[in-house]
């Protein structure tokens, strides 16, 4: 062989083996461009397979929209004449909390997920979640398949498993949860109340006729005294304090810890001249009857003070019997008389709060004492006359 040969040979040796190595390298390029697609396609279907995403896409749209709704539809299914949806919708979410948050908990069946919904630890409903097993034959990754076959690539996930999750039901309810409470008032017949600024209607007296406790023990002696009424106004979302208001629509402080004469109204200064000057009149022959021996005597006197069947007739006629007997002093003194405060009760009944002292003369000894007694008058047509004293 010739040595042109050779080199012919030669040359077209190296042309075989330069197109048989491109060859080669393309082939590489493609086997490794395939692999390449196909870990592409599996990260990105990873990623889209995993469910956080959708979950936190769902709270999110739950916190802006399907919250809202859950609440005002709560809100409109219940009456709230009193409150405006705002403010009870703002109530509820306040009662509720303002944090949603989710746990998962056992579905029982594969590729399902269900996740219960707390708002501030408050359990309000849940929500499932489903892999959309329509997408598994889209998804391509023929030959990272393949290595999930070995041993060494066991974490690599099949089609089925990459296919991304879906929201397919949900379902909340806060109907269970006592969002509103009731508030009452008991207050006199001629009062008012309101709640939130509007005024309390009589449909809502739910209990009339209901007795002062400072003149429990009159009633049945004396009608036209004056009585309370009860109102009770339920569906308050939160808590509302009704608003009391007097007969001339003066607000109210009522005090809690104090009796029934702070409902009662003062008089005209006319009205106070004149009861003043029956109780300073009343004392004396008042004081003489339960002070002193000469009952009889006494107890004529007074009685020019006392209308005629009343409580405090009955109880001075019950006094007289054998009390010559047991009444020590002889003579008695009064002073330092006090008019503290006279108040109208109503159907002309009033109340006289008075203080005085007196002295107590008997054979053996003195007493000096202080006293403080409630006179209930009546002023009819016959004038100014006890009917109690306490």
């Amino acid at each position: 062989m010739t040595e042109r040969t050779k080199q012919k040979r030669r040359r077209i040796g190296k042309i075989i083996y330069t197109v048989l190595l491109v060859i080669f390298a393309f082939v590489l390029i493609t086997i490794a461009y395939i692999v390449l697609a196909d870990w592409q396609n599996y990260l990105v279907a990873y990623e889209k397979s995993q469910p956080d995403t959708v979950i936190a896409e769902y709270m999110q749209n739950l916190k802006n929209t399907k919250w809202e709704q859950l609440v005002h539809d709560a809100v409109t299914e219940m009456e709230h004449p009193f409150q405006s949806d705002e403010e009870c919708e703002e109530i509820i979410n306040k009662m509720l909390g303002e944090t949603l948050q989710y746990k998962e908990t056992p579905s029982g069946a594969e590729n399902v997920k269900i996740f219960n919904v707390y708002c501030n630890g408050n359990p309000v409903g849940q929500f499932q979640m489903e892999r959309d097993l329509s997408y598994e034959n889209s998804i391509k990754i023929d030959s990272v398949l393949l290595l999930r076959k070995l041993e060494f690539f066991w974490f690599i996930q099949d089609a089925r498993s990459l296919c991304p999750w879906k929201i397919t039901g949900d379902s909340y309810d806060i109907s269970g949860f006592t969002f509103t409470s009731s508030t009452s008032a008991i207050v006199p017949e001629t009062y008012s109340i309101r709640l939130n600024g509007i005024e309390v209607g009589p449909e809502y007296i739910t209990e009339t006729g209901i007795h002062y406790d400072v003149l429990e023990s009159y009633y049945e002696d004396y009608p036209g005294l004056p009585t309370k009424v009860k109102y009770v106004v339920g569906n308050i979302f939160g808590k509302l304090d009704p608003v009391v208001y007097d007969p001339q629509g003066n607000e109210v402080q009522i005090d809690p810890t104090g009796d029934d004469s702070q409902f009662m109204e003062p008089c005209s200064a006319d009205e106070v001249s004149a009861l003043s000057d029956f109780a300073y009149s009343f004392v004396e022959p008042y004081a003489r009857f339960t002070g002193t021996k000469n009952v009889w005597a006494n107890y004529g006197e007074l009685k020019n003070y006392v209308k005629p069947n009343s409580e405090f007739a009955k109880r001075m006629d019950l006094f007289i019997e054998g009390a010559d007997a047991w009444l020590n002093f002889h003579s008695v003194e009064v002073s330092n008389v006090n008019i503290n405060s006279v108040y109208s009760l109503g159907g002309g009944f009033y109340v006289i709060n008075m203080t005085y002292d007196t002295t107590n003369y008997a054979a053996y000894k003195t007493v000096n004492e202080t006293n403080t007694r409630r006179l209930i008058v009546c002023w009819d047509s016959k004038g100014i006359l006890a009917v109690s004293v306490e």
